[in-house]
């Protein structure tokens, strides 16, 4: 009887410590999760806050919207952010359609198969190409072949070649996710497969879209390799530094920013440096936000619910 007992013991003591060690290895790991989310956001903080206190000083009115200078100090970013915009939205009007009818195709409507099997093995490969020998590709072609010169147009192509990859990704991943059951609904009411694609599916998946346009609009903002060799890093100084003609001259903020700190002729390239690098933060955030913001909007009024 006595021995009864102590084995029970014995078992509660053992069941009460590996409850403890459980707890307590619950707690570390939380605490670890905790700590590593916290850091992005601190990293994140301790960034922005770093260069506002670098660029703040330099930005004004005539820095945001003058024209640059070659060897004066004083001048402006007003053309760069022109054409950063520019060739954003150059880019994705390319880039969108091919990548998330291509995802529509390989989500929905392809079986199993080799020209399957081929479209997504190119897509991968195309996504393991260096930004700089994407950017050589584009000078032999767009500029030398075609004779366009540095244009926005053909930076605009060439970073579609860079973005088609992880767009088509996305917009699979984001079909993916919406439930098959939308599907069957759709189709057992008589929809055929490309309406239950487009009035079905795409609107649910909206939020997930939302998500790889900020993305890709992030890479394209901060893009500087393949832009030297086909957008060319200087600006058309008069009509043409603001011209919608896609085969102007359109050296982006970050282009700008790069050769400012490596040719370094004027004397206040550090100031333009760090204000230039404040500015392309700020638009990459403000962009982030808005397209968010209109993504929380169109989920709510396709799905009515939020993202």
């Amino acid at each position: 009887m006595a021995q009864a007992v102590a084995r029970v013991a014995s078992s509660d003591t053992l069941a009460s410590n590996n409850a403890r060690s459980r707890r307590i290895v619950d707690r570390i790991a939380t605490g670890s999760l905790w700590t590593a989310a916290g850091s992005v956001v601190a990293l994140l903080v301790i960034f922005i806050g770093y260069l506002f206190y670098k660029g703040a000083s330099v930005i004004s009115w005539h820095f945001l919207f003058g024209y640059p200078s070659s060897a004066n100090a004083g001048g402006g970013i007003g053309p760069e952010i022109f054409n950063s915009f520019y060739i954003l939205i150059l880019t994705l009007v390319f880039t969108l359609p091919i990548a998330v009818c291509a995802g529509m195709y390989l989500q929905e409507y392809a079986g199993p198969g080799r020209f399957r099997d081929l479209v997504q093995f190119s897509a991968e490969s195309l996504a393991t190409v260096p930004s700089i020998v994407m950017g050589l590709f584009g000078l032999l072609i767009f500029v030398q072949m075609f004779h366009w010169h540095f244009t926005a147009l053909g930076g605009a192509l060439t970073l579609t070649l860079l973005n088609l990859p992880a767009m088509m990704r996305v917009t699979q991943e984001a079909l993916a996710g919406v439930p098959g059951t939308y599907r069957e609904a759709s189709m057992s009411l008589g929809a055929t497969r490309w309406q239950t694609v487009v009035k079905v599916i795409l609107p649910s998946a909206i939020g997930p879209l939302i998500t790889g346009v900020v993305l890709v609009s992030g890479r394209i903002f901060g893009e500087t390799a393949a832009l030297i060799y086909t957008a060319g890093a200087s600006v058309s100084f008069g009509k043409s530094a603001y011209d919608f003609n896609p085969f102007h001259t359109a050296e982006t903020l970050a282009v700008h920013l790069y050769s400012t700190h490596r040719e370094a002729l004027v004397p206040d390239a550090d100031a333009i440096g760090n204000g230039s690098a404040l500015v392309l933060l700020v638009m990459v955030l403000l962009f982030n936000v808005v397209a968010r913001v209109v993504g929380r909007q169109l989920t709510i009024r396709f799905t009515g619910k939020a993202s």
